[in-house]
């Protein structure tokens, strides 16, 4: 069965990363009750952009999400979940203008169940506003409620090149068992990812997890699916996370581990913990 693109967008928004994108000429309002499992509040960023904005939003250096409007007058929205971004003590948000015109507010925001994104509701810690700039603009923030340990504060720092070689030998052998739709070896690489759900839903078992998330997969990746040759895709790897993860993307931007019309795409942000590599986000 060969998925959607909108099939995919939906999967994997129950998977893992709630995010809802819409960039048009029209001003965009989708309103995300907020009403999922039985969390009580949820961490958000939103970004209104306008004018043609384009920027790029981390949390922790870890990118969270994007917006790229369309023409001079084109305007949008992105809410994107970034729960699993924080972290204990101080967290740093920033926004990156990938273009010198525009005008984009991005905020981060705390709704409790039952609020509704983009009418004003939900707690706003804190706001940046670009406007017709390139300039990178950082903001420190206290979260009010105890974070959680994500995976990822804890894996090692892999800023070396011995790290980086090693990463790329992941990349590649990762790409092949993809490939080969092997979704059991593709859920044993997405363990840090499932174990971070799991801390985040008391009622739920790891082995009920697994279980969604192989469904799923199994959806997403099969012998229909087509990809390119490896080894003569060009890849980069860039540090995030202050050093302790790689962003994996092609040279012109787009997921490598996708399929070769890009119907179906995967994550793409790895690390390493006690010597094995394993995806983050």
């Amino acid at each position: 069965m060969k998925i959607s693109k909108i099939g995919l967008l939906l999967l994997f928004m129950f998977l893992w990363n709630l995010t809802i994108l819409e960039a048009s000429n029209d001003v965009f309002n989708p309103a995300i009750i907020m009403n999922q499992e039985t969390e009580e509040q949820y961490l958000y960023i939103e970004i209104s952009g306008e004018k043609g904005a384009k920027v790029e939003v981390r949390l922790n250096d870890i990118p969270a999400s994007e917006l790229i409007t369309e023409g001079e007058n084109g305007s949008g929205n992105s809410f994107t979940n970034v729960k699993y971004y924080t972290k204990p003590g101080i967290n740093t948000l920033s926004v990156y203008s990938l273009s010198e015109k525009g005008k984009a507010t991005v905020r981060l925001v705390r709704y409790l169940k039952g609020q509704t994104t983009g009418r004003g509701e939900g707690e706003t810690f804190a706001e940046i506003i670009v406007e017709n700039t390139k300039s990178p603009i950082h903001k420190e923030i206290k979260l009010p409620s105890k974070s959680e340990r994500w995976s990822w504060i804890d894996a090692d720092v892999v800023t070396d090149e011995k790290s980086e070689v090693e990463a790329m030998g992941f990349v590649k052998r990762f790409y092949k068992i993809m490939e080969k739709s092997n979704v059991d070896k593709m859920i044993e690489a997405l363990d840090p990812i499932i174990n971070d759900e799991l801390g985040s839903k008391p009622n739920m078992t790891k082995e009920k997890l697994v279980q969604d998330w192989t469904k799923f997969m199994k959806m997403a990746f099969n012998s229909e699916n087509t990809y390119d040759d490896i080894n003569k895709i060009s890849i980069e790897l860039t540090p995030v996370a202050n050093g302790k993860l790689f962003e994996v993307k092609r040279k012109d931007g787009s997921l490598v581990f996708r399929t070769s019309d890009n119907s179906v795409g995967f994550k793409n942000i790895i690390g390493r913990k006690d010597g094995v590599w394993k995806f983050y986000f």
